[in-house]
């Protein structure tokens, strides 16, 4: 199950190509659930986006909200 925190970080990173620090422990704890994905590394951190499965569980989240 995934915190509010890296609930937020998915959301975000949906709407915008963010750049991240590697060490933040709710992209490492996304990139375990395999939701995000390194798209490029750089000396101001990651450009991270989502995966398959990271836009699928937002849609669902979507939704779900709508009921």
């Amino acid at each position: 199950m995934l915190s509010h925190h890296e609930l937020a970080t998915l959301m975000l990173l949906d709407d915008t190509d963010k750049r991240l620090e590697d060490f933040d422990p709710d992209v490492l704890a996304l990139r375990r659930y395999e939701l995000v994905e390194i798209r490029q590394r750089d000396p101001q951190g990651l450009t991270l986006q989502l995966t398959r499965q990271g836009r699928e569980l937002l849609e669902r989240l979507r939704t779900g909200a709508g009921r």
